[in-house]
């Protein structure tokens, strides 16, 4: 069951362990926390799965329709209320090719919010915000 491990390093800078791959990479606590703001923080890496998420199923979707999805890319961001104490929006916009068909941009805009497990897996008050851009 486990998959990953977290070790406290000081400084509210921890490495994270991938443990089937040996895969490690290290956070930190963000400048408003105390930390140094010099890495990604917990709540970039919410960001970063659920961008992750989506972008690997729109891969799978693309490629099972015959296209390539090699180049297409994603920018993504959060708004977090320290008032409420969590992540209240995360926006992710998604710059796909314009060769894209019609048919196939409705499937790869739909899996984002039917198909990908961490979306899904997030509390209905968090906003998703997903644009798309056919360049």
């Amino acid at each position: 069951m486990n998959s990953i491990k977290v070790v406290y390093q000081g400084a509210l800078q921890q490495q994270v362990t991938h443990l089937a791959s040996g895969q490690q990479f290290l956070t930190d606590g963000p400048l408003a926390a105390g930390g140094k703001g010099e890495l990604s923080a917990p709540t970039d890496l919410l960001v970063s799965a659920l961008t992750t998420c989506a972008m690997t199923i729109m891969a799978l979707k693309a490629e099972s329709a015959g296209a390539n999805f090699n180049g297409c890319y994603a920018e993504s961001g959060k708004t977090v209320s320290m008032e409420d104490f969590r992540v209240v929006k995360i926006e992710i916009t998604f710059y796909l090719k314009a060769a894209y068909s019609p048919e196939l941009r409705q499937i790869l805009e739909s899996a984002t919010t039917e198909m990908c497990i961490v979306g899904r897996s997030l509390h209905p008050s968090l906003e998703q915000k997903f644009n798309f851009i056919y360049q």
